[in-house]
């Protein structure tokens, strides 16, 4: 990491950082599919361990099996295996995480009071009304986000609830100081029992509990204490402030607000985290974001880890601050510590690219700063500078030098890196989740080997099941064979359907009643429209025309009317079909609502008898397709008899062609008056009684089509189920999937093992299907 000048502004560093954050965004979608697939594995495996369970102790399971599962041990390697499932979800997490951020982060990281603030400022360009720093006391309370923006300046406020402050704020406490219970309401908090620490020079109530123990009981007495302040705060969600009205969110108390009197404000505790947005002074880098978390060494329950968590998924390299304070400038042990934290933070990502040292020099006497640079190179780089971690020295409360030789530096360096970087954490996460996959592929063998030293069920068992499934399959051919004869003769009786026929005419009853009662308006507003009409237009074509087009469509939509009659002759088809299969399958088709062992509603059968065939397993996809595509059968007016007796209504229209020399001739032209109205008039009810008349007789003509549909859907229908390639199997299939169903109380005392030990081999089969899609898809 070069501390040199940065280059200048004509350089391609934006241009970088910009592709770098396009490659890293084209990974999301792929670590997220991981992620969902570790998912699956993970409720897999619960239902594989689950499924053994009960195999294990059910008492009717053979003693070898039971003797078997019992020392292949699987509760406690199902539960390793899933801790292994766990971490392997959280290592993608965070590289989701990582590649699905909008900027580059840098995080700043360090003890209280070394100019970690400070540092922060000289970034931003924010003050302490933002980033507090001062002397003596910490001041920093809560982690903030701190994005450039060209435009925006502006504060974000996520505020805790009363359940999420007392989860992440007063359990780690509790825990910590060994409390029991928790409080669950702001009542109850306020009038919750803490100890008192004990004055100085007093013996504690606990000789054995760590000094500390006094510090965080102090620490929860002035939260109840300063309740008022920051209770109103306590209502979830993001509050967004200008950037001047954000220090009483950030800061601690200063040293003059605790010795004041009067209560001390504490709105922070409301605060889980803020995003702030503002205009960096260097604003070299468009896409760049600062981390700044609270100072490591505080004592706060789980601070640190809080600390790590923040780091291992939001920042791109940690600027670990140090400075020489009073008499000591040396590295020291709560300084490793710090740095083994980061170690930890950093994951997969190398620690030289991922922590730089900075020693704040800023108003440090020379010698001093002499001396702990040296105590750096000897305890931190084992003598040789740079050797383990680049060290780079600035004064934190001088923006330009912070940019020349921290933030330019850094920023050089990750657009040189991170495309590395990434990789290396992407290929060492895919490796320890591989890991996790080896461990599973050799448990679910280990699972198999012991499964197939014992016979899940009696052979004899098998045989029956085989012989009732090819019997189930030829009863259900004849019933089916049955009905397709019925549905043959009926075709062939068609042209003397009397329902058919009846629907027909009264049909043509009703269109002639429109037609003879005035056309649907009445004879005498049709002749006075007619005739306001022609007197307007000069001549009686349009009017006429477009009366003769009305009627004609008119005529059309009303033998619509034996579409009923079409319907119930389809639900009818439904329901024979539905009887066959529901006297063959016992009670598979029972209505669930009724409890009826008598299927119901021809459709309603059929679509429980294809949801079936669909949910066994193996599924019956080929019985499935044809109970699906016997649903799907279409009969009415429009589709299947309106295209054969259209001809019929071409009378209907105001030019027709001359049959001896083809060219379009007028049928009628009437003067405009009410005689030639009322000639008009006759004429149009004439053509379309006409009409009516022949579209009845061709309908009628056409009676055998409904039933010629029926029969071939109803063969097709056989033909599929009974003698398809794939039939025998699926009704073997079928019958196995639902044969306490079909027939009740044969197999179900003989059945009870075998039924879990298949639920064993399905949920291990289910495991190693899976496993196997993603040896495929890597292959």
């Amino acid at each position: 990491m070069s501390t040199a000048a940065s280059p200048g502004p004509d350089d391609d560093l934006p241009a970088r950082i910009d592709a770098i954050l396009a490659r890293r965004h084209a990974l999301v979608a792929p670590v997220r599919a991981e992620l969902e697939w570790w998912q699956r594995v993970d409720a897999q495996l619960s239902g594989l361990a689950a499924a053994v369970a009960v195999l294990r102790d059910h008492p009717s399971t053979p003693d070898e099996l039971r003797a078997g599962l019992g020392a292949f041990g699987l509760d406690g390697r199902v539960d390793e295996v899933r801790s292994g499932v766990a971490e392997a979800t959280r290592l993608l997490r965070v590289l989701s995480a990582r590649f699905a951020r909008g900027t580059i982060t840098v995080g700043v990281s360090g003890k209280a009071r070394v100019g970690k603030s400070t540092l922060l400022q000289s970034i931003s360009g924010l003050a302490d009304d933002q980033i507090p720093t001062g002397k003596g006391l910490p001041v920093t309370a809560v982690r903030s986000r701190i994005r450039h923006s060209e435009t925006a300046e502006r504060a974000t406020l996520s505020l805790h609830t009363f359940e999420t402050f007392a989860a992440e704020v007063l359990a780690p406490h509790h825990a910590q100081l060994g409390l029991p219970g928790l409080p669950t309401s702001l009542e109850e908090f306020a009038q919750w029992p803490y100890p008192v620490p004990a004055a100085p020079g007093e013996q504690s109530t606990d000789p054995a509990a760590p000094p500390s123990h006094a510090t965080l009981v102090k620490r929860l007495r002035d939260m109840q204490a300063a309740l008022p302040s920051y209770a109103g705060d306590l209502v979830g969600g993001d509050r967004e402030l200008h950037l001047d009205e954000l220090r009483p969110y950030v800061a601690y108390p200063t040293n003059a607000e605790l010795g004041g009197a009067g209560g001390v404000s504490r709105r922070y505790l409301a605060v889980r985290d803020l995003r702030i947005e503002t205009r960096f002074p260097h604003n070299r880098v468009q896409r760049l974001a600062v981390v700044d978390l609270p100072g490591l060494g505080e004592v706060a329950a789980g601070a640190d880890a809080h600390h790590v968590e923040g780091l291992q998924n939001e920042v791109d390299v940690v600027l670990l601050v140090k400075r020489a304070m009073g008499d000591e400038a040396y590295w020291g042990e709560a300084d490793a510590r710090t740095l083994d934290l980061l170690d930890i933070a950093r994951g997969f990502v190398a620690k030289r690219d991922f922590v730089l040292l900075v020693l704040n020099q800023g108003g440090v006497d020379p010698a001093m700063a002499t001396t702990l640079r040296d105590d750096v190179t000897r305890e931190v780089n084992m003598g040789r500078p740079d050797r383990f971690f680049r060290v780079v020295e600035t004064d934190a409360a001088d923006p330009d030098d912070v940019h020349r030789r921290v933030l330019a530096p850094v920023l050089d360096h990750l657009a040189e890196r991170l495309p590395e970087m990434d990789a290396e954490v992407l290929e060492a996460t895919r490796a320890q989740t591989q890991v996790v996959v080896d461990r599973v592929d050799v448990l679910v063998g280990d699972l198999s080997r012991v499964l197939a030293t014992v016979r899940a069920a009696t052979g004899s068992a098998a045989e029956d099941l085989d012989r009732r499934a090819r019997r189930l399959r030829q009863d259900v051919a004849a019933g089916l064979q049955e009905l397709v004869a019925r549905l043959r003769e009926q075709a062939r009786d068609a042209a003397e359907d009397p329902e058919y026929v009846a629907t027909v005419e009264a049909a043509y009853a009703a269109t002639r009643e429109w037609i003879t009662s005035g056309l649907g308006v009445g004879e005498e507003a049709w002749r006075d429209e007619g005739l306001r009409r022609m007197r307007v237009d000069s001549f009686s074509g349009g009017y006429a025309g477009e009366e003769l087009n009305r009627v004609r469509v008119e005529i059309s939509d009303s033998f619509e009317r034996i579409d009923a009659f079409f319907a119930d002759r389809v639900e009818k088809l439904w329901t024979d079909v539905a009887g066959v299969l529901g006297a063959e399958l016992g009670g598979l088709l029972a209505d669930p609502r009724t409890g009826a062992t008598d299927p119901g509603t021809g459709h309603d059968a059929l679509d429980r008898f294809a949801d079936l065939l669909d949910a066994a397993q193996p599924p019956c996809p080929r019985l499935r397709r044809a109970v699906r595509t016997l649903r799907g059968i279409r009969l009415d007016y429009r589709s299947q008899l309106h295209p054969r007796v259209r001809s019929e209504l071409d009378g209907l229209a105001l030019e027709l062609p001359d049959p001896q020399t083809g060219q379009l001739r007028t049928q009628i032209t009437v003067a405009a008056t009410a005689a030639g109205a009322e000639e008009l008039y006759r004429f149009v009810l004439r053509m379309a009684e006409q009409a009516a008349y022949l579209t009845q007789k061709a309908l009628l003509r056409e009676a055998v089509t409904p039933a010629l549909v029926l029969h071939a859907a109803a063969e097709q229908f056989e033909d599929t189920v009974i003698r398809s390639g794939e039939s025998e199997v699926e009704f073997r299939r079928l019958a196995d999937a639902y044969k306490n169903d079909i027939w009740p109380g044969v197999y179900r005392e003989m059945d009870a093992a075998n039924a879990r030990f298949t639920a064993v081999t399905r949920a291990r089969d289910l495991l190693v299907a899976t496993l196997g899609a993603r040896k495929e898809e890597q292959s």
